[in-house]
């Protein structure tokens, strides 16, 4: 049997390396189509403050790159508080650390001190639209947080994500950087294509390349990882903002949300509700705001919605901050 299966290891080789070859085919013969831009989205993207934004810091990340991020120092009442408390602010898909601006000022005036990133793959952080490899922002927030510790070392963090930082978020619930926090708070989150709190906002906002996704899940499914940085989703920013990402790799969807799987996710956010929140508006435009309540508190996980708030008020509106301040310091 030993010798059969000896003769035929070069066959099965050949298989798998035809199936690989059929697959990459596949991948490039589907190319992402951009979507055309979503206006009332940019409307909502317009209303946000930029005022009185601190310069860019960069810290060094574990591959050597320096990456980009902006520091809100705690001004408020509350700055005195022993151990001193630090958010880290994830944006939104094609965003960058400008769009959280209003609401760091709103944690600086609470006596949180804030920092917002460049999440790798926009703004000033690494390449475009891509990471090097799965699990690198992961990586990155584990280097970001121990930056942070050099210079506030009893310091307790939360993280805060709107939209598809959200999604992040309770992906990292459940990953070993994730301990670093004790509270966790999704913003409007995106929770994943599948899930019942995707609503049909979203598929004017993302376009995906689905058989080149599956394609590429098969590849590293079986350790091929040629054709990651290929673009598998696109975004309907208007191509004026020069500022936005509008594509994401398979590496950076890949990384950057909640995973490809909606009952993974919910595992993750039931362990996990103890030290996660949700905040959202009553009137999101993307998301199915309802479901929030009844997909989401059933896990344990408390939800506040705000009235008269949309997707994108959900990262400026005073009333939703107020909110999401709240959320952190509630414990």
């Amino acid at each position: 049997m030993v010798t059969s299966l000896v003769l035929k290891a070069p066959l099965y080789l050949l298989a798998l390396a035809g199936l690989a070859a059929l697959i990459f085919a596949v991948l490039l013969a589907f190319p992402l189509k951009r979507p055309p831009t979503l206006t009332s989205l940019h409307a909502g993207a317009l209303k946000l403050d930029h005022t009185d934004m601190p310069e860019l810091t960069r810290f060094q990340a574990r591959d050597g790159s320096w990456l980009a991020y902006r520091l809100y120092p705690a001004t408020g009442a509350d700055t005195g508080q022993k151990p001193a408390r630090v958010v880290i602010l994830a944006h939104g898909s094609s965003g960058s650390s400008s769009q959280m601006n209003g609401m760091a000022k709103a944690f600086g005036a609470a006596g949180v001190t804030a920092v917002s990133p460049d999440i790798r793959g926009h703004g000033a952080s690494g390449t475009r639209g891509d990471t090097a490899y799965l699990g690198q922002i992961e990586d990155d927030l584990a280097d970001l947080v121990a930056q942070i510790r050099l210079s506030r070392p009893q310091a307790r963090f939360a993280l805060v994500g709107h939209s598809l930082g959200g999604g992040f978020v309770a992906r990292i619930a459940g990953r070993p950087v994730g301990g670093e926090f004790d509270r966790l708070v999704m913003d409007a989150p995106f929770l994943g294509h599948d899930a019942p709190t995707n609503g049909e906002g979203n598929s004017r906002w993302a376009v995906a390349d689905v058989p080149r996704t599956i394609g590429l899940v098969i590849l590293h499914g079986l350790g091929i990882t040629i054709g990651e940085s290929l673009p598998v989703i696109a975004y309907a920013t208007d191509p004026a903002a020069k500022s936005t990402t509008s594509s994401y790799s398979f590496r950076l969807l890949a990384d950057y949300g909640p995973g490809f799987r909606w009952a993974e996710t919910k595992a993750t956010l039931r362990a996990n509700a103890a030290r996660l929140r949700l905040v959202a508006g009553a009137d999101d435009d993307l998301m199915n705001a309802p479901a929030f309540e009844t997909e989401i508190k059933p896990l344990g996980v408390p939800v506040t919605l705000v009235p008269g708030v949309d997707h994108m008020g959900a990262c400026y509106d005073p009333a939703a901050l107020a909110a999401v301040v709240a959320a952190v310091k509630d414990n």
